[in-house]
């Protein structure tokens, strides 16, 4: 579940879930497990102890605070997001969403290589705006049955190379997520909300 992480003997993980977790209970589980890193003899083992359970508490309080929207077997949470607006009036919108194989016994690719290969975009129902960058390695994120992954999608300035438009925030416009996937299609509203950098 997490590559190149100690797994303290006391942590109690949860790799593939059947039945849906009360996050409620599994946070206070987890938070009882950070206490024994504290006692490990440096910094250095006290991080590599907390890294894996307070990166699961992370996704767990994510997934409190979000919508939840299934497209085939990927559930994708999404808990809302802003659009900086800086002061030469250029948008950038940081997308962040948790995407979980909650429906497959098979390993689930989502692809995003490029600007004219990647199967997110963000749109206003006119336009259709492309990434200016995103956490896809080598174009595609594998998820393990069971395994939640973090998305993070930036809709920014155009950068070229088939990403000719800035993105333009409105306030009185709707932007939707559009996912053209292999396994399935979505349009999830962002509701954006600006902020003033």
């Amino acid at each position: 579940m997490f590559v190149n992480s100690y797994i303290p003997h006391t942590y109690d993980l949860v790799e593939q879930q059947t039945e849906p977790v009360d996050i409620e209970k599994r946070l206070d589980v987890l938070y009882e497990n950070l206490e024994p890193c504290k006692d490990e003899e440096n910094s250095r083992l006290v991080a590599i102890c907390e890294y894996p359970i307070k990166n699961e508490i992370k996704m767990l309080e994510f997934k409190q605070k979000s919508k939840t929207f299934v497209v085939g077997p990927i559930t994708y949470y999404y808990a809302g997001g802003e659009a900086e607006i800086s002061e030469q009036g250029m948008a950038v919108f940081n997308l962040e969403m948790l995407a979980e194989n909650t429906g497959s016994s098979d390993v689930v690719l989502l692809h995003c290589s490029g600007a004219l290969s990647c199967n997110y975009h963000l749109s206003d129902g006119k336009i259709k705006f492309k990434f200016s960058s995103n956490n896809f390695a080598a174009g595609n994120i594998g998820i393990n049955p069971g395994q939640t992954k973090l998305l993070n999608i930036i809709f920014g300035p155009g950068q070229g190379y088939g990403n000719y438009i800035d993105f333009e925030y409105d306030p009185s416009k709707e932007y939707y997520l559009l996912i053209d996937e292999s396994f399935g299609r979505a349009e999830i509203p962002m509701n954006l909300v600006s902020k003033t950098g």
